[in-house]
């Protein structure tokens, strides 16, 4: 007997279960299509005949359910046998209409219509029933857009009318873009009357679509008037009556009739694009109604457009309500002009009040761009995700800022629903990929090891992610098994036929610090290519690895390609200058990594090769990319100074008869050693007038009277303090501190103290006290005079950065001149790489 099997009743045959639909009311018979064609039937009430809609018909987004259609001239009693077929030719008049949506219907519908409003694709929308009209909003990527619908009915057309328009990321007026988003939705049906747009013959063209759809004939729709327009539930719903008196218009409806009156003009030429003879419309709107806060606002919203005009705009808004309660436009405008904490509080006051969670969630994630403190952008950012999970930018956003403090839970947690939501494997891919890239830069290897597992997990081919394995291995010791990777790699790629140059270079490192094979590291940095963005990184690994296996000729050839290449490069941008391909650095944002290499290339030349022209070449390349660096300019000004031969003092020059303004009127002291008192010689000095010369002839002196000559191998000339004083007496009081004051004579050699000397102790002095400008000044005129012209130039570019208007201005002179003998003599030796650096900053000088 069958297991299960009751005694007494047979058992039944093996067969199909009955199907669940079978079951089902009506026995499982196919639902019903749905018919085409309106249902219409016979009334007859208080001696009139009738043809109403039978059940409610569908006419794209709106749904009829009820038309009552009278039909006059008919006398009772009436042969009603043949039904609405026999009244169908006969033209009756309208009594009643009534008509619905739902919102998400209405969406549905007027979604693929929008397209390329805010993007390429159409746009996720809402249609949401509010107080007198809809909500209507709309995003697409970061870009979003929201605004207020105003229904107006007037006889038998709607007037919509849209006013609160706000949004972020948009290129146009958000009132401009509401206007083109009705008109897209209204299509033919509707067109731009004075800022609204206006459905004419409403009524009319619903009737003639539905009526000869049924086979009966439109009829008459004189003195039918929309009667009642309402709101609720996710439904709008319209009725219209035979003679009905109009309804009665809200507030909201009220308020945007009268804006539309006041701006209707602007807001027509800026839904056309002349935004210029729009603003000046709006202008001429705000003297009939000064201080008028929704046109202030769209007259701020078209100056934020246009750009550059954040202040004007802003005292726009002021006029009219505080910034901070301005909403997005406020926003906008305080960070446009800088006012971050202000702009913060304005995105999140109407992040708080904004209805449509997207656009809410996008202030949110401004506003937390706009935070200083990691706290409170992650904050930020959890109220942006609870309005809106499904944005990807703030959940990436978030992701950042939680491995910024350390939460690496909840950084795991967005991960986890960013690849949850992606659609298709090559977008989980791509997050797994970025995710575990982020953990990798941030040194957690551990979880960049699983993320990475999981990308090759929908790409297992893709070498830029066993490339990223590779690093997190590399990073967690394990580096035999990083190299297999990186191998693996780079054969991936080649067969892939995508570019290896970044694989190469990373199997290169590879060898070189894990297996210690620097030919094979140079062999594969030297397959790397001119021209790519490797190149310059692979040059400088292939002069580093060949000169610690003491290949020093290889070192020079591979340095001096790095050099060539950023040479070319520098020389490129010369030649486009002034043309549209000349835009920034030819290194864009990498010049200051392009400098590093030229630096350490410099090191290199001069350590091991004890090259130091070739360093200075190559500090000097560095130094045109990172002009201010620190580092580069002193590295520069040491091996130019250890190549320079020491340059004799030049003659004194005859005393120019315009002085040079000095910093301050001030006396600078100088302490220095007292000097040994200098015996004379035993025989007696002689000084004797020329012989066979006519005596002079008396006049006044151009100059101050000099000394009598002196032997000079007994005493060196002593000029004295203040240029009058041509005493030589050598019994006079030795001072212990020498003073320079303005107008004074330079001090070659004061009681036996050089110049050498004596720029020691100014530099002494201008180290205590940094702000000393007639003390840098003093210090300038001494190394000039000892032909010390790069220490000189150190001096007043320091001077230049540190000094305010006034000292800038009596240094840039001097600054130029110094400049300007460097190049020359630069030229004069051959030395055109370093002249041209001089060259350019005095180009820069003049500029």
């Amino acid at each position: 007997m069958a297991a299960g099997q009751r005694r007494g009743r047979p058992a039944r045959a093996l067969g199909l279960a009955p199907s669940i639909r079978a079951l089902a009311p009506g026995g499982g018979a196919a639902p019903r299509p749905p018919d085409d064609r309106p249902v219409l039937r016979l009334a007859v009430s208080k001696g009139a005949l009738a043809i109403e809609l039978g059940e409610p018909f569908a006419l794209g987004p709106l749904r009829v359910t009820e038309l009552v259609v009278r039909l006059a001239g008919i006398r009772f009693p009436v042969d009603l046998s043949g039904g609405v077929a026999r009244f169908r030719h006969r033209r009756g008049q309208l009594v009643r209409l009534s008509v619905e949506a739902q919102g998400t219907e209405l969406a549905g519908w007027a979604a693929p219509r929008l397209r390329g409003l805010l993007g390429d694709g159409a746009p996720q929308l809402i249609i949401a029933p509010i107080e007198d009209g809809a909500l209507v909003a709309l995003r697409s990527g970061e870009t979003a857009l929201a605004f207020d619908v105003a229904v107006a009915p007037g006889e038998r057309a709607l007037r919509l009318l849209p006013e609160r328009a706000r949004g972020i990321g948009l290129a146009a007026p958000p009132h401009a873009l509401a206007l083109q988003a009705l008109s897209m939705m209204a299509g033919t049906h509707g067109r731009l009357v004075e800022g609204a747009i206006v459905l004419d013959a409403a009524v009319e063209r619903i009737v003639r679509l539905l009526l000869p759809a049924a086979g009966a004939r439109a009829p008459a729709v004189d003195g039918v008037q929309w009667a009642v327009v309402t709101a609720e539930a996710g439904r709008f719903r319209a009725e219209g009556a035979l003679g009905a008196a109009p309804p009665a218009l809200g507030d909201r409806a009220l308020r945007a009739l009268e804006a539309a009156e006041l701006a209707g003009a602007a807001d027509e030429l800026a839904f056309a694009g002349g935004l210029d003879e729009a603003r000046r419309a709006y202008l001429a709107a705000l003297e009939r109604a000064p201080r008028h806060p929704e046109i202030s606002s769209r007259l701020a919203w078209l100056d934020l457009v246009i750009g550059e005009r954040a202040e004007g705009a802003l005292s726009t808004v002021v006029d009219a309500m505080p910034a901070v309660d301005a909403g997005l436009l406020g926003g906008a405008l305080l960070e446009a002009v800088g006012d971050h904490d202000g702009a913060f509080s304005a995105l999140a006051r109407a992040a708080h009040a904004e209805p449509y969670g997207p656009l809410a969630a996008l202030a949110w994630l401004r506003a937390a761009a706009l935070a200083d403190a990691v706290d409170v952008r992650l904050d930020a950012l959890n109220l942006g995700v609870a309005r809106a999970p499904g944005i990807e930018a703030l959940r990436w956003a978030r992701f950042h800022a939680r491995l910024d403090v350390a939460d690496v839970r909840g950084a795991l947690a967005d991960a986890e629903h960013l690849e949850a939501s992606a659609r298709g494997a090559a977008a989980r891919h791509a997050v797994s990929r970025r995710a575990a890239e982020a953990f990798l830069a941030r040194g957690d290897v551990a979880d960049a090891r699983v993320l990475f597992e999981r990308a090759l997990r929908y790409a297992p081919e893709s070498p830029d992610v066993v490339a990223g394995l590779a690093r997190s291995l590399r990073a967690a010791g394990e580096g035999r098994r990083a190299l297999d990777l990186l191998a693996r790699a780079r054969a991936l790629a080649a067969r892939s036929g995508a570019p290896a140059c970044a694989l190469d270079l990373e199997l290169g490192r590879g060898l070189a610090e894990i297996a210690g094979d620097l030919p094979a590291a140079i062999a594969r940095v030297r397959s790397v290519p001119p021209g790519v963005p490797e190149a310059l990184e692979a040059r400088l690994l292939e002069g580093r690895w060949c000169a610690g296996l003491g290949d020093l000729g290889g070192a020079s050839v591979a340095l001096g390609r790095l050099r060539d290449a950023v040479e070319l490069a520098l020389q490129g941008r010369a030649d486009d200058a002034g043309t549209a391909r000349a835009r920034g650095a030819p290194f864009g944002d990498g010049a200051a990594a392009v400098a590093a290499l030229l630096a350490e290339a410099a090191e290199i030349e001069e350590r091991t090769r004890g090259d130091l022209l070739a360093a200075q070449r190559q500090l000097g390349l560095a130094l045109r990319l990172r002009p201010r660096d620190p580092g580069i300019t002193a590295a520069f000004r040491r091996v130019s100074g250890e190549i320079a031969p020491p340059i004799a003092p030049a003659p004194a020059a005859p005393p120019d008869p315009v002085q040079r303004p000095r910093a301050a009127e001030q006396r600078i002291e100088v302490h220095v050693a007292a000097p040994r008192r200098r015996t004379l010689p035993p025989e007696p000095v002689v000084i004797a007038p020329a012989p066979n010369k006519p005596p002079p002839v008396p006049r006044a002196p151009a100059s101050p009277p000099k000394a009598a000559p002196i032997d000079p191998g007994t005493i060196d000339e002593m000029p004295t303090l203040d240029g009058t004083d041509t005493s030589t007496d050598l019994t006079a009081p030795i001072p212990s501190s020498v003073t320079l004051a303005e107008g004074q004579v330079p001090l070659a050699r004061v009681f036996g103290v050089d110049d050498e000397l004596l720029a020691e102790r100014l530099a002494d002095r201008l180290r205590a006290d940094p702000a000393d400008q007639g003390v840098a000044m003093a210090l300038a005129d001494v190394l000039e005079r000892l032909g010390r012209d790069l220490d000189l130039l150190a001096l007043l570019s320091a001077r230049m950065e540190e000094g305010d208007d006034a000292v800038r201005l009596e240094v840039a002179p001097r600054r130029r001149d110094v400049l300007a003998r460097l190049a020359a003599r630069a030229r004069a030796e051959g030395r055109d790489s370093e002249a041209e650096l001089y060259e350019m900053l005095l180009q820069s000088e003049l500029a």
